[in-house]
C-alpha cells in the first residue's frame, strides 16, 4: 500500500490508539510518546503488514511492544531525587515541575473516580492490564487480543477474567481508603 492510504489508516485508529497508550502509561505525555513511536514503526515495517487481518490488532501488538520495550528501558535508568539540587541553576524544583490548578467543583467526583480506576488499573501485572484495556476499553475480540498479546485466546479469558478480579479488588480497597479519610 502506499504511504498516503497509510496516513489515512492512522488517521481513522489514532483516537483509539491513543486511549489504549493513555490507559498503559497513565498520562497524557507518555502515551502520545508511545502513539508517536508505534505510528512511526508501523511506517517503518508498512510492507510487512498483512492486509488480510486487521490493521488496528497489528497497530496495538506494535504499540504494547514499544511499551514494554520503554518500561525495560526505565527499569533499568536511574531516578531523580528531588532533595538533589534541580538541573537549572538558582531554580527550585517547584518552578520547573508543573503545579496542580484547583479543579472545577463539578467535575471533581467524575475526576477522582476516573483517577482511582486508572490507579486500579495501573496496579494490574501488565498481562492482565493489557488484556484488559483491549477488551474493555478497545472493545476488541478475544482473537484479535490473542494476536496482539502472541498468546491463545483461552489464556485472554482467562487474563481478562482475573484481571477484572483484581482491578475490581484493587479498586475496593481504594475506594475503602477515600471513605477513612
Amino acid at each position: 500500500m502506499p504511504k498516503r492510504d497509510f496516513s489515512e489508516v492512522i488517521r481513522h485508529c489514532a483516537d483509539k490508539a491513543y486511549n489504549f497508550a493513555f490507559r498503559l502509561a497513565g498520562n497524557d505525555q507518555d502515551a502520545r510518546d508511545l502513539v508517536q513511536e508505534a505510528f512511526a514503526r508501523a511506517l517503518e515495517h508498512w510492507g510487512r503488514y498483512d492486509q488480510t487481518r486487521g490493521f488496528e490488532s497489528w497497530l496495538f501488538r506494535i504499540l504494547h511492544n514499544v511499551y514494554l520495550d520503554g518500561v525495560r528501558r526505565y527499569a533499568h535508568g536511574r531516578t531523580v531525587s528531588l532533595d538533589a539540587p534541580s538541573p537549572i541553576e538558582e531554580v527550585s524544583w517547584d518552578e520547573i515541575l508543573p503545579g496542580r490548578d484547583p479543579e472545577p467543583i463539578e467535575g471533581l467526583a467524575r475526576e477522582e473516580a476516573d483517577a482511582l480506576v486508572q490507579k486500579a488499573l495501573a496496579g494490574l501485572p501488565m498481562h492482565y492490564r493489557t488484556a484488559v484495556i483491549l477488551r474493555d476499553v478497545e472493545s476488541l475480540s478475544y482473537e484479535e487480543i490473542a494476536r496482539i498479546m502472541a498468546c491463545p485466546a483461552g489464556t485472554v479469558r482467562s487474563r481478562i477474567h482475573q484481571g477484572r478480579l483484581m482491578m475490581k479488588r484493587e479498586f475496593d480497597k481504594l475506594m475503602e481508603g477515600r471513605s477513612s479519610r
